[in-house]
């Protein structure tokens, strides 16, 4: 019975880590695909966008259930990317006013370069900088 119960635990908390590690590759890469797809002119339609988002989160939850990847990491990266898209928003915002520039409202580059940004500040802080967060 102990074996049983042990095996029950084991598969659901696989399960649950699954689960959460696709739903945080769907946080990270949403708005990565749907912002490049527009700042390309929108190739792809919005379906193909959601399974390409869809296979991309399932495949790289893969390495957080079997491999040596953790979700804490992955919380850390998708806390990070979410407050330095905001932090370098503000800036990117102050440069913008203080210059005097404009953009198109449809012009969707200026979002997908403040997404590219974010990406690499989350990517230097969590992985390479070692920045720890919720310890």
């Amino acid at each position: 019975m102990a074996t049983a119960e042990r095996g029950l635990d084991s598969w659901l908390s696989a399960t649950l880590d699954l689960l959460l590690a696709v739903f945080g590759f769907v946080v990270v890469w949403y708005p990565t695909v749907s912002l490049a797809n527009a700042a390309l002119g929108s190739p792809l339609s919005a379906s193909t966008c959601n399974l390409l988002v869809g296979v991309l989160a399932f495949g790289g939850s893969y390495p957080v259930v079997a491999g040596d990847w953790s979700l804490g990491r992955l919380g850390e990266y998708i806390f990070v990317f979410h407050m330095s898209a905001i932090g370098w928003g503000v800036v990117g915002m102050l440069a913008v006013l203080a210059s005097g520039v404009s953009f198109a409202g449809g012009n969707r580059a200026p979002q997908a370069a403040l997404v590219a940004v974010a990406h690499l500040t989350a990517y230097v802080l969590v992985y390479r900088a070692q920045l720890r967060i919720f310890r």
